[in-house]
């Protein structure tokens, strides 16, 4: 106890709170270029305060027809994702949440300073494929409204510099523990914390699938166009969507938790179904590559 007291009366306790705000500043600070990375490589758009760069939660995405009829609706979550389906066809997107609005009036000034790429810029779009939206949308905050808790995150950083804190930051931190804390236990706790999370940042960099899937000839290898892609709600049997493939023979869905079977069928092939016998998670996406074989082909056949 002794000695804790006289480690709380140093000024130890000053030099290991500098540091530990250091580790988080890291962490911070190379964040919005991070999730702009995962993002480009992950099947989901992000809604953003375009004044702060922070991700906003429960902001309504929603994909109107030429006609002003709701088409598509999604609602961000706690990191200002949203997943939607984008069928192929021309629209108008709305981004709505109390205190912002969309289109953003700040991205024509100052977009080449931004982090984050694939950027909608104002509320038509085109889409020509099926597959799901991944624009980044940015709001603007009206009356300071919006997260403004995190102040760090108002520092717009290059993103280069953001890079090099990310990647080269675990070295920065390593030297300077080796050379002010090296025989600290408190210090060497808040280094493996903060070496964990990037550790765990890094691997997340793998590729994911790709946000739709592709139906293939198994003879020729090549995409099938207008084919049937009918998904049902297993539980009542219930036909909740159909599709017609595209030239590339893409699909896609968003559900929600559930359970759910896909149908695919085309003149000429054997029909194929697909079972998702328990969804989890909402803003689901059933999009698998299938294979197609021609009628009369012999199942060993390839």
């Amino acid at each position: 106890m002794y000695w804790f007291l006289n480690w709380i009366s140093s000024g130890i306790v000053l030099h290991h709170l500098a540091f530990g705000i250091l580790l988080l500043a890291f962490l911070q600070l190379s964040y919005p270029a991070y999730a702009a990375f995962k993002k480009r490589r992950s099947a989901y758009g992000i809604v953003f305060n375009r004044e702060t760069d922070i991700p906003e939660a429960l902001v309504s995405v929603s994909l109107r027809d030429l006609h002003g009829r709701i088409v598509r609706t999604a609602v961000t979550d706690n990191d200002g994702k949203y997943k939607i389906l984008a069928p192929k066809g021309e629209y108008f997107v709305e981004a709505r949440k109390q205190g912002f609005v969309f289109p953003s009036t700040l991205v024509g000034k100052q977009a080449e300073h931004h982090i984050f790429d694939n950027i909608l810029p104002s509320t038509h779009i085109v889409i020509k494929d099926y597959g799901v939206m991944t624009k980044n949308i940015p709001i603007d905050p009206v009356d300071g409204q919006g997260n403004n808790s995190r102040w760090f995150w108002r520092l717009r950083l290059p993103k280069g510099f953001q890079y090099f804190l990310g990647f080269l930051g675990p070295v920065i931190a390593f030297s300077v523990l080796n050379v002010w804390f090296w025989r600290s236990p408190v210090a060497w706790v808040l280094f493996l914390v903060y070496f964990i999370h990037v550790i765990d940042r890094v691997a997340s960099f793998k590729p994911p699938e790709p946000p739709y899937g592709v139906i293939r000839d198994a003879v020729h290898k090549q995409p099938i166009e207008k084919a049937i892609v009918r998904v049902f709600d297993s539980r009542f049997n219930k036909l909740l969507e159909t599709q017609i493939t595209s030239r590339k023979g893409r699909y896609a869905f968003v559900v929600n938790r559930g359970q759910y079977r896909i149908r695919i069928e085309k003149t000429g092939y054997k029909t194929v179904v697909i079972n998702y016998p328990k969804v989890t998670t909402d803003m689901f996406l059933l999009a698998k590559n299938v294979v197609l074989k021609p009628l009369g082909m012999h199942p060993t056949d390839a």
